[in-house]
């Protein structure tokens, strides 16, 4: 044979066999691809970016695999859907995985069948809101002055059912506050969402509102350009049984941290946890915790609010376990 007509077969050969090696890589890339479900909450919020965030993660990191946001009513019905591989991930408040394995409201007993991938935030404090005018007739400054003065405050807290109006009861109920005692003083409580309770807040329908939120959240904004308000601290006994009931995180407002914030404000912030089902292989946690830890960027640039998510923060939580996988991608990690 020819030596041309022989180095044409040879590269027939050559480009014959690096398409069939593709084609194998190919096959396998597919096959190793994995698709998951994350249970958030609302479309359109934070959790809702997050999801989007864990897709970039886990996609840059496992090409081919893909993580689908799915809506739902929140971190208790989360916990809920994990457990019963609805979804495989779940994102949920710390309090409402606590709230869950005491089998405390809405649960009737307890549900130990979820375990935590990574901690997503810690800074979404219990902001109680309140008219600067009706604060300062009534001299308050701390929820604690509410019992001491007894005024005829009209409150709103966020949906029955849900972490935050849990939260604000007990916070009252610490302070030795119940809602009964409110209507007795000549007020009044009623429970709404976010945009509703901000709108009423807005139109003096209700002299404060509590929420827990980022610090500058657009809601608070929005009251804050409609007439001047102030914030209502939380007494630090009342702090640290949040922490123990509810797992919360210590949390200071500080001065300056809205323009018409003129000193600092002690509260507890709301965390967020990704959750999974017990069962979960420890080499499917362990690749999905490992995704996020080489790919933090794409979680922080999901929203300015994220800027703060680190590998420190994703395993800082004491409060509920570790999946044994994740464990293994932080020690792996040496943080």
């Amino acid at each position: 044979m020819p030596e041309s007509a022989k180095t044409s077969v040879f590269r027939s050969v050559c480009a014959a066999a690096c398409l069939g090696l593709a084609a194998v890589a190919a096959t396998a890339g597919t096959a190793t691809a994995k698709n998951y479900n994350v249970c958030g909450g609302s479309p359109g919020g934070l959790w809702s970016l997050l999801g989007a965030g864990l897709d970039q993660a886990v996609g840059a990191a496992e090409p081919g695999s893909t993580v689908t946001y799915q809506t739902s009513s929140g971190g208790y019905a989360n916990i809920v859907q994990v457990t019963q591989g609805k979804c495989e991930l779940g994102i949920i408040h710390v309090g409402e995985g606590i709230s869950a394995q005491k089998g405390r409201e809405p649960f009737k007993e307890p549900v130990e069948g979820f375990k935590v991938l990574m901690v997503l935030y810690d800074w979404a404090p219990m902001q109680w809101v309140v008219s600067k005018e009706f604060a300062d007739e009534h001299g308050l400054t701390s929820l604690a002055d509410l019992k001491e003065k007894k005024p005829p405050l009209r409150l709103v807290l966020n949906r029955r059912g849900i972490l935050p109006s849990q939260l604000a009861e007990a916070d009252l109920e610490n302070v030795g506050i119940s809602l009964d005692d409110i209507d007795e003083w000549g007020g009044k409580v009623e429970f709404q969402g976010s945009k509703n309770a901000s709108e009423i807040m807005q139109n003096r329908r209700a002299d404060m509102w509590v929420n827990a939120t980022f610090v500058g959240s657009s809601s608070i904004r929005n009251i804050a350009d409609a007439y001047p308000v102030t914030l209502l601290s939380v007494p630090e006994d009342v702090v640290e049984k949040m922490v123990e009931d509810y797992g919360a995180k210590p949390f200071t407002v500080k001065a300056g941290d809205y323009p018409w914030l003129d000193r600092d404000v002690t509260t507890h912030a709301a965390r967020a946890a990704l959750v999974v089902d017990e069962n979960m292989s420890d080499e499917e946690a362990y690749t999905l915790t490992k995704a996020v830890l080489d790919n933090v960027g794409k979680i922080q640039a999901v929203h300015n609010s994220m800027k703060d998510f680190t590998p420190e923060l994703m395993q800082s939580l004491e409060a509920l376990p570790y999946h044994p996988g994740a464990q293994k991608a932080y020690d792996e990690a040496g943080n």
